[in-house]
């Protein structure tokens, strides 16, 4: 299966990989694990099972996998809660990650005596952060809409921040480069506006065929080329394709969604997107967790322990100060809980992997570099990435409200005792019970439900914001029924093409009416 350019992964280890994918999703469903850290570790089994190793390169993830990621990731991006939040944003993703580069690069040099330079080239490319389970997880406790930007905006933007600074601080270690400060600013502002240009410009051109269009198949289509086709012109210029993808995402989720496609529309092309997100997650983790090498990192304790203190304390030594000047000049104040998310939640992963992919073999330094980065993304992956769940849930910054996890334990139990209602009545039905326990127990749990139904109705009559939420739950879950159902009678030839493509366009009218609440 050909992926890119020189890029080869056999058709049968890929469809390995999605199997393992599936299976490590459904047994995440059945224990506390996020769904990435169970990926890495599948991996590092698989690889210490000694199974032929796929091949990871940086041309994989740089233009396969990245613009599928970056795009997915910035068409759910708000752009209002964007713009309200763009200065922390940008101070974090430019500053922050400058600072804690060249913190990574002194502390490294002076603990393992790397010459100062290869020592700062290692800190531009652990750097850039992928918080890619720790987005997952903030959907799931409910965690604020803000924080979530903040900790996804600084992501999207320090990845091009960062594959730029690590160009030059190569150009200056390998090729022995002269360092010029006005040429260094001037190369990177060609680079970082040369890619957001590029996306404005192709987003907007994209955007002006989609406003022509009306057919879903083609929609998803179009932004798959202007995903892809952002990120591969952007670079053969020599810009930023992570910048570039990054503001046509932007783009298309924030004015193409809602001016230039149809409500079946905008729910196919966010299926697809989350769908091919999924797919690529799946993939890249299982292949890092593959690619680490366990014993090497056990051989170099020493070396792996180093990088992972001078990276933790570098996040620490550039978030929290930065975030306090911040707040000194702005009337919106990031909170010290906040803050401490931020900070644990900028994990390493798959930008640190793809730029030492792409190192010469040959380069110095290049075995000691080699354990670091993946000592680092390692702990970020597993350590990291474990630990962020207790760290929110003992700063009580979970939005979800206490009398919501209350409604859904009464309905937990009421779909309990349903079963064990039914379970009764086919025990007695089988005559394993005899009559006399059958009315007992029927009796019990009949009571017990309609106590459950009391509650029910007193916590829903009692909380207007909770009646109203799961009002709209069941309104979509009907509306989604009812378009089954269209469908189904459109297979059986029971109603034409026509007037169910009308049917179904009012029906993800509803929905998507539903999903904007």
């Amino acid at each position: 299966m050909v992926l890119a350019s020189g890029i080869l992964i056999p058709e049968t280890q890929f469809l390995i990989l999605l199997i393992l994918a599936v299976i490590v999703s459904i047994i995440v469903k059945y224990i506390k694990l996020p769904y990435t850290i169970a990926l890495v570790l599948v991996g590092l089994l698989v690889g210490l099972a000694g199974i032929e190793e796929i091949e990871l390169s940086r041309e994989l993830i740089f233009f396969v996998f990245l613009p599928a990621l970056l795009f997915e990731g910035s068409i759910h991006i708000d752009l209002d809660q964007l713009r309200k939040n763009a200065k922390i944003i940008l101070i974090l993703s430019f500053f922050g990650l400058v600072l804690s580069t060249f913190i990574v690069g002194i502390l490294i040099h002076k603990l393992t005596h790397i010459p100062l330079i290869f020592s700062v080239l290692f800190g531009a490319m652990v750097m850039p952060t992928d918080p890619v389970s720790v987005l997952a997880l903030f959907k799931k406790l409910g965690v604020s809409k803000e924080l979530t930007t903040i900790v996804e905006g600084e992501s999207l933007f320090n990845d091009g921040a960062g594959i730029v600074i690590f160009e030059v601080l190569l150009a200056l270690a390998v090729e022995k480069a002269h360092f010029n400060l006005i040429e260094t600013l001037l190369d990177f502002g060609y680079v970082v506006i040369g890619g957001l240009g590029i996306g404005l410009i192709l987003g907007y051109v994209a955007y002006g065929v989609l406003k022509h269009i009306d057919d879903h198949l083609i929609e998803i289509l179009i932004t798959g080329i202007l995903a892809y086709g952002t990120f591969i012109v952007a670079e053969s210029i020599h810009a930023s394709g992570v910048m570039g993808v990054v503001v046509a995402g932007l783009f298309i989720g924030n004015r193409g969604t809602q001016f230039a496609m149809s409500p079946t529309t905008r729910i196919s092309i966010l299926t697809t997107w989350e769908i091919a997100a999924f797919i690529v997650n799946s993939v890249i983790f299982l292949l890092i967790g593959i690619r680490i090498p366990l014993g090497n990192l056990y051989e170099s304790a020493f070396l792996v322990l180093a990088a992972i203190f001078a990276v933790v304390l570098a996040r620490v030594l550039s978030v929290y100060p930065l975030v306090l000047l911040s707040n000194l000049k702005s009337k919106r104040k990031i909170s010290g809980s906040w803050q401490h998310v931020i900070n644990w939640g900028g994990l390493h992963g798959s930008i640190p992997i793809a730029l030492f992919l792409g190192l010469k073999p040959d380069m110095a330094h290049i075995d000691e570099i080699s354990i670091m980065v993946f000592g680092v993304v390692l702990f970020s992956l597993i350590i990291q990435a474990l630990t962020i769940e207790p760290l929110i849930k003992r700063l009580k910054i979970i939005t979800i409200n206490p009398h919501e996890i209350e409604y859904e334990k009464i309905m937990a139990k009421k779909i309990s005792n349903q079963r064990a209602r039914e379970t009764v009545k086919e025990l007695y039905a089988r005559k394993e019970i005899p009559h006399e326990l059958y009315h007992e127990l029927k009796d019990l749990y009949e009571k017990e439900a309609d106590e459950l139904k009391v509650l029910a109705s007193k916590k829903l009559e009692k909380e207007e914001d909770l009646r109203e939420k799961q009002l709209n739950i069941a309104k979509r879950k009907i509306l989604i029924a009812q378009k089954s159902s269209i469908l189904e009678s459109l297979r059986r030839g029971l109603v034409s093409e026509e007037v169910a493509s009308e049917l179904v366009q009012d029906l993800d009218s509803e929905i998507d009416s539903l999903n904007s609440h």
